[in-house]
Protein backbone atom coordinates (compact mmCIF):
# COMPACT_ATOMS: atom_id res chain seq x y z
CA UNK A 1 0.00 0.00 0.00
CA UNK A 2 0.94 3.59 -0.62
CA UNK A 3 0.05 7.16 -0.44
CA UNK A 4 -0.51 9.23 -2.83
CA UNK A 5 0.26 12.50 -1.61
CA UNK A 6 -1.49 14.69 -4.00
CA UNK A 7 -4.80 13.19 -3.49
CA UNK A 8 -4.18 12.11 -0.07
CA UNK A 9 -5.66 8.75 -0.83
CA UNK A 10 -4.34 5.43 0.81
CA UNK A 11 -4.16 2.53 -2.41
CA UNK A 12 -3.13 -0.83 -2.99
CA UNK A 13 0.13 -0.53 -5.81
CA UNK A 14 -2.14 -2.42 -9.13
CA UNK A 15 0.46 -1.61 -12.12
CA UNK A 16 3.51 0.32 -12.33
CA UNK A 17 5.42 2.10 -15.16
CA UNK A 18 8.74 4.03 -14.73
CA UNK A 19 6.69 7.19 -14.46
CA UNK A 20 3.11 6.35 -13.29
CA UNK A 21 1.58 4.02 -10.52
CA UNK A 22 -1.75 2.42 -10.90
CA UNK A 23 -3.78 2.67 -7.49
CA UNK A 24 -6.97 1.03 -6.18
CA UNK A 25 -8.80 1.61 -2.89
CA UNK A 26 -8.78 -0.71 -0.35
CA UNK A 27 -11.22 -3.68 -0.75
CA UNK A 28 -11.57 -2.37 -4.74
CA UNK A 29 -13.50 0.08 -6.50
CA UNK A 30 -12.17 2.60 -9.43
CA UNK A 31 -8.40 2.69 -10.07
CA UNK A 32 -6.83 5.88 -10.28
CA UNK A 33 -3.35 7.03 -11.68
CA UNK A 34 -0.50 8.78 -9.63
CA UNK A 35 3.03 10.16 -10.73
CA UNK A 36 5.57 8.47 -9.11
CA UNK A 37 6.73 10.70 -7.72
CA UNK A 38 3.64 11.54 -5.81
CA UNK A 39 3.57 8.36 -3.60
CA UNK A 40 5.14 6.97 -0.48
CA UNK A 41 5.14 3.70 1.03
CA UNK A 42 2.69 4.08 3.99
CA UNK A 43 2.96 3.54 7.80
CA UNK A 44 0.94 1.36 10.09
CA UNK A 45 -1.74 4.53 10.85
CA UNK A 46 -2.15 5.26 7.14
CA UNK A 47 -3.01 1.75 6.42
CA UNK A 48 -5.16 0.88 9.06
CA UNK A 49 -7.10 4.44 7.97
CA UNK A 50 -8.02 3.32 4.68
CA UNK A 51 -9.18 -0.05 6.17
CA UNK A 52 -11.49 1.33 8.41
CA UNK A 53 -12.69 3.73 5.82
CA UNK A 54 -13.44 0.61 3.67
CA UNK A 55 -15.94 -1.52 6.23
CA UNK A 56 -17.75 2.04 7.38
CA UNK A 57 -18.28 3.02 3.34
CA UNK A 58 -19.68 -1.03 3.41
CA UNK A 59 -21.65 -0.33 6.84
CA UNK A 60 -23.34 2.69 5.24
CA UNK A 61 -23.90 0.37 2.02
CA UNK A 62 -26.08 -2.27 3.74
CA UNK A 63 -30.04 -1.56 3.43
Amino acid sequence: MVLDTKRDRVGEVMQTTPTRVFLRAFGGGREWVAGLEDVTPVGVADALRAKVAEINARGRARP
